[in-house]
């Protein structure tokens, strides 16, 4: 891991932030002065199972994957791209260990901040309680739809979904996870796409 200087970062997470709610220049300026950006190495663990959810990553370039062990075996349950923020919410705000790894699956750039420092001004903004409100709104229904899939949808209609929804997905991410990901063996993933 190595710091990292790309410039417009505090701009750019602020442009991503403001597609959720406005944010007053007063509530935004003491952020950047927390924030830092750094440079991971592709399969770089940001986050190991076991340990507490302390810093959220907003991906300047680069991915990050979420995955959990179940009997040793890696399952894929989130990908992360360019202004995306990558974080174990539930253990952040709980301080409760993870069950989750975040690992670099690429050269990431991120823009990141630690609970300790940023909490606290976000806290202090009033233009930040609408902003994070329609966040998690946003992520709830993310994931309310990715889990749907699985009840709803067979693995070739999960991979055509996916296909039209994220086609970044099938571009970027190896096929042994984009497999995990959607639920299905790597055999079977080849299998569906010969057939489209």
């Amino acid at each position: 891991m190595r710091i990292h200087n790309m410039t417009g970062a505090p701009e750019r997470f602020r442009k991503k932030m403001e597609s959720f709610a406005p944010i007053s220049d007063a509530d935004y300026e003491q952020l950047p002065t927390v924030m830092q950006e750094k440079h991971f190495y592709k399969g770089e663990v940001l986050l190991k199972e076991g340990q507490t959810c302390t810093k959220f990553y907003f991906i300047l370039s680069g991915a990050i994957r979420s995955f959990g062990l179940e009997d040793g075996k890696e399952m894929n349950v989130k990908f992360y791209f360019e202004d995306d923020i990558a974080c174990d919410f539930k253990s952040f705000r709980s301080d409760e260990p993870s069950p989750f790894y975040l690992v670099a699956i690429e050269d990431t750039v991120a823009y990141y901040g630690s609970k300790t420092e940023v909490v606290p001004l976000l806290r202090e903004g009033s233009s930040w309680h609408m902003v994070l409100f329609r966040f998690f709104q946003r992520l709830y229904l993310e994931e309310e739809a990715h889990s749907n899939s699985f009840k709803l949808l067979s693995p070739e209609e999960r991979y055509h979904f996916l296909l039209e929804k994220r086609p970044d997905y099938l571009k970027r991410i190896p096929l042994i996870h984009l497999a995990s990901y959607l639920g299905i063996s790597r055999e079977t993933l080849t299998r569906i796409r010969q057939r489209t």
